[in-house]
C-alpha cells in the first residue's frame, strides 16, 4: 500500500513537472515588460523579444538577431546564426551560440558562449566561470570566477578578472586597464610584457610541442590503435551500415556533407538545451551520446573509403577491407600532426562521416520496411504459380 501511494504521489509529481514546460514554436516571441513567464519555455521562432521576467529555465532557437532584456531566475540557452545580446539580468548560467555575441548585462552564474566574436563589455558583471571559443575575442566587464579562452584570431584583454586565466591565441593584446587578479596561463606565438600590477598570480606561457616530438607521435599512435581496435567490431557486426555508408560517400559526398554538417551542429544544441531540463535530461543524454557515437564512428567510415580509393582493390573480403581501413586511419591521424592542414581534414571527416552514416541508417530502415512488402509479393506469385486453377476460377 505504501509502494502504491508512493507511485501515484511521484506520477502526480511528474505530471506537475510536465504541465510546467510550454513548447513554443512560432514565427514572433514577444514578452513585454511587465510580463511573468513562469514555466519552462522551449521556443524555436523566426523573430524573438524577451522583455519579461523568467522564473524558470529558457531555451530559444531563432533565426534572427537574440535580444535579452528581461530578468531569468532559471538557465538560459540560445542560439541563433546572427547575433545574441544579453541586456537583462541572468540569475543563474548562460550558454549563447552565435555568429556574434555580446554581454551588456549581469550574470550571477557561469558563461559558455560559442562565436565567432564575442564582446564582455564595460558594463558587464559575471560572477561565475566564462568559457568562450571565438574568432575574436574582447573582454572588457568584471568576472569573478575562472576564464578560460579560445580565440584562433585575436583575444583583447581589457577588463578584470579575479580568477585564474587560460587564454590561446594567435594574438594576445593585454590594455592598461587589464587585471588578473589570479594566475594567467597563455599560448601564443609571442611573450606578454604586462606591468607588475597587472597580474597578481603567475604568469606563464604554454609552448606548443614540436610536431615531430616523441609524446606527440606517441600519443597520435595511441588514438589511431583506439580507433583500429574499435573500427574491427564495427566493421564485423555492421558490415551493411558500413557498406551503405561509404557507397553513399562516394555517390553523394555533397548530400553526406550538408546533412553531416548540420547534424554535428544541430544535436550538441538540443542535447545541452534538454539537459537543462529535468524532465529533458534522458534525452538529452540520449542526444549527446548519439552525436558522440557518430562523432568517433565518422572517422572509422571516412578512413574506410580513403583506404579503399588507395588501395583500389577489388576483393570484397574482410582482410582487405580491415586494411584499407588501417590505411585510411593511419591517413586521417598523421594529417592531426601538422594543425594547419589537420583541422580542415578532420572537419571533412567529420561531416562526411557522420552525413553518410545518418543517411544508411535512413536508407537501411527503408529497405527493413520494404521487407514485409516484397515477401507478400512472393507469397502472391507462390500462390499464383502453385494454384492456377483457383486463379481462373
Amino acid at each position: 500500500m505504501i509502494f502504491k501511494r508512493f507511485l501515484i504521489c511521484a506520477v502526480l509529481l511528474l505530471t506537475l513537472q510536465v504541465r510546467a514546460i510550454d513548447f513554443i514554436a512560432t514565427n514572433v516571441y514577444t514578452v513585454g515588460k511587465s510580463t511573468v513567464v513562469e514555466d519552462e519555455q522551449w521556443v524555436s521562432a523566426g523573430i524573438a523579444v524577451t522583455d519579461g521576467s523568467f522564473e524558470n529555465d529558457l531555451n530559444i532557437i531563432t533565426g534572427n538577431p537574440l535580444i535579452l532584456n528581461g530578468r531569468y531566475e532559471g538557465n538560459v540557452t540560445g542560439a541563433t546564426s546572427i547575433e545574441a545580446t544579453l541586456n537583462g539580468v541572468c540569475e543563474r548560467n548562460l550558454r549563447l551560440m552565435a555568429g556574434t555575441v555580446k554581454i551588456n548585462g549581469a550574470i550571477a552564474g557561469n558563461l559558455m558562449a560559442m562565436a565567432d566574436t564575442i564582446i564582455i563589455s564595460t558594463n558587464s558583471v559575471i560572477e561565475g566561470d566564462v568559457l568562450l571559443l571565438a574568432n575574436s575575442v574582447v573582454q572588457e566587464g568584471f568576472i569573478g570566477g575562472d576564464v578560460k579562452i579560445s580565440a584562433s584570431r585575436a583575444a583583447t584583454m581589457a577588463g578584470t578578472i579575479e580568477g585564474n586565466s587560460r587564454i590561446h591565441s594567435q594574438e594576445i593584446i593585454l590594455t592598461t586597464e587589464a587585471r588578473f587578479g589570479g594566475d594567467l596561463d597563455y599560448k601564443a606565438p609571442k611573450n606578454l610584457y604586462p606591468d607588475e600590477s597587472t597580474v597578481g598570480g603567475k604568469l606563464k606561457r604554454i609552448y606548443p610541442p614540436s610536431l615531430f616530438s616523441p609524446n606527440r607521435l606517441y600519443k597520435t599512435g595511441i588514438w589511431f590503435l583506439a580507433a583500429f581496435l574499435v573500427g574491427v567490431p564495427f566493421i564485423t557486426l555492421f558490415p551493411m551500415t558500413t557498406a551503405m555508408a561509404a557507397q553513399l560517400i562516394r555517390r553523394s559526398p555533397w548530400k553526406c556533407m550538408i546533412v553531416g554538417v548540420l547534424a554535428s551542429g544541430a544535436l550538441p544544441i538540443f542535447g545541452i538545451m534538454c539537459i537543462s531540463s529535468l524532465i529533458g535530461v534522458p534525452l538529452g543524454a540520449l542526444l549527446l551520446a548519439s552525436w558522440g557515437v557518430m562523432f568517433y564512428l565518422s572517422r572509422i567510415i571516412a578512413g574506410l573509403v580513403i583506404g579503399t580509393l588507395v588501395l583500389r582493390g577489388s576483393s570484397n573480403s574482410i582482410g582487405k577491407v580491415l586494411a584499407a581501413m588501417a590505411l585510411g586511419l593511419a591517413l586521417i591521424y598523421a594529417s592531426t600532426i601538422q594543425p594547419a592542414i589537420g583541422f580542415p581534414i578532420q572537419m571533412m571527416v567529420l561531416w562526411l562521416g557522420m552525413g553518410s552514416f545518418i543517411l544508411a541508417l535512413i536508407e537501411k530502415r527503408r529497405l527493413i520496411l520494404q521487407v514485409p512488402q516484397n515477401l507478400k509479393k512472393l507469397e502472391q506469385l507462390r500462390d499464383e504459380k502453385f494454384n492456377p486453377e483457383e486463379d481462373k476460377t
